[in-house]
């Protein structure tokens, strides 16, 4: 009877002009998230029904021309760098190295008439581009919105961003005051910017940061309806600490994940100290400082300088350091691998000693002659001692430091030592 009943209402409600609740439009597939253009809006005057919002998988390149380095935070690298890791040819949404980040977000928008034909695409790029500083836990991200292909009923689109960063983080933002940027069919770029704040600041204060954007987008005339295209997108891995530093911390961020930190010694600039390093990593079994081969750094809180650890290399034991033996200037011990290293500090009897001199005015390993030493190489040896000009000696190990705070090498983490021309 109840059946009856409601049967018998529907044909009443027919019946005066009533219906039953129509049933919700189902959004059109593979076109991203999509939603129901409002009606009397500017959209649906142009003959949308649905403006669709996704990440754009086929638009990977951003186009060099138009973008410019941003003036961004003190670091080792610069803002042209940093831009150049937003046109490097990759399928990474983040694409970095150790100081440097560009997260990379292709935005497809797509309105569909009451058909779900296609009457207009436009495609943007979107990136947030930050330049680490290894002197200050703070660092101000570029946000660039690049216009690309646009065709039909989009002429031009609206777009938003905000992040938020983990661990000892904090952000100030959204870019655009919270507001949206518009970018159009032929028209320049818009940016904003994004800074971040880490915490860190007590000796011991090391915290790994996690950066999340938020991107809202449409094309023009369709921004703040509610649930309109909305995108989270992970970017990179930041690791901020107050560790280094001699008589007080000194907060610094990098670029965490996947980049060996470095130390690159020219051998013009540092001449023997330089020359003496390549001839162990070319002559010793052990390649100390190549890849494969890192280095440790190495703080042994009872001796912080590793004087202990140099003295044992280069003046105790059986065999001290002969200085002055070899006629070099000035002649000093330079170890290799470094004191301050876990493959360092070793007894100096078991070392090479070599001098390495230039050849024809130019600092090669060609010119390094051995003084003590068993067999022939490679030297089944832990260490070098070489006969280097105190000055030169100096000069590498300011730049080991410089390296340790520019790198942010952390206690016991490997490293790489580059030598250059």
């Amino acid at each position: 009877m109840a059946a009856i009943a409601s049967l018998a209402l529907t044909a009443a409600l027919l019946a005066v002009g009533a219906s039953p609740a129509a049933a919700a439009p189902t959004a059109p597939q593979g076109y991203g998230n999509c939603t129901a253009v409002p009606a009397g809006s500017d959209l649906q005057k142009r003959g949308a029904a649905w403006s669709c919002s996704g990440s754009d998988s086929t638009d990977r390149r951003v186009p060099a021309p138009v973008l410019a380095a941003p003036d961004l935070a003190r670091a080792p690298a610069d803002g042209a760098n940093a831009v150049k890791l937003c046109l490097k040819d990759s399928s990474e949404r983040v694409v970095s190295d150790r100081h440097a980040y560009c997260t990379r977000m292709f935005i497809r928008e797509v309105l569909l008439n009451k058909e779900n034909v296609a009457i207009g695409e436009g495609h943007i790029s979107v990136l947030a581009v930050g330049l680490l500083d290894s002197y200050a836990g703070k660092w101000t991200e570029s946000i660039i919105v690049v216009p690309g292909d646009m065709t039909g009923e989009v002429t031009g689109v609206e777009v938003s961003l905000d992040s938020t960063c983990s661990g000892m983080c904090s952000t100030q933002g959204p870019a655009w005051g919270g507001g949206y940027a518009t970018v159009e069919k032929g028209g320049d770029n818009q940016t904003g910017t994004i800074t971040y704040l880490s915490s860190v600041a007590a000796k011991t204060d090391i915290s790994y940061i996690n950066l999340t954007y938020t991107v809202r987008a449409a094309a023009v005339g369709g921004v703040g309806v509610p649930g309109y295209d909305t995108a989270i997108y992970d970017g990179p891995q930041v690791r901020c600490d107050a560790t280094i530093g001699d008589t007080r911390p000194v907060p610094g961020c990098i670029v965490f994940a996947g980049h060996t930190p470095n130390v690159t010694f020219s051998r013009a600039k540092y001449r023997g100290a330089a020359v003496a390093y390549e001839w162990a990593q070319k002559n010793l079994t052990g390649q100390y400082g190549t890849p494969g081969h890192l280095l440790s750094r190495y703080i042994d809180p009872l001796d912080p300088e590793a004087e202990d650890r140099r003295a044992l290399t280069c003046d105790r034991g059986p065999y001290k350091f002969p200085r002055g033996a070899t006629g070099i200037l000035n002649d000093s011990c330079d170890e290799y691998p470094f004191a301050r290293s876990r493959q360092g500090g070793n007894p100096g009897d078991q070392c090479v000693d070599i001098t390495p001199r230039p050849v024809g005015g130019v600092w090669d390993v060609s010119g390094v002659t051995v003084d003590r030493g068993t067999g022939v190489s490679p030297y089944n040896a832990p260490c070098i001692r070489a006969h280097v000009d105190n000055k030169d000696n100096t000069a590498a190990g300011g730049e080991l430091g410089r390296a340790v705070q520019s790198d942010r090498i952390l206690d016991s983490e490997w490293y790489e030592v580059i030598i250059v021309p």
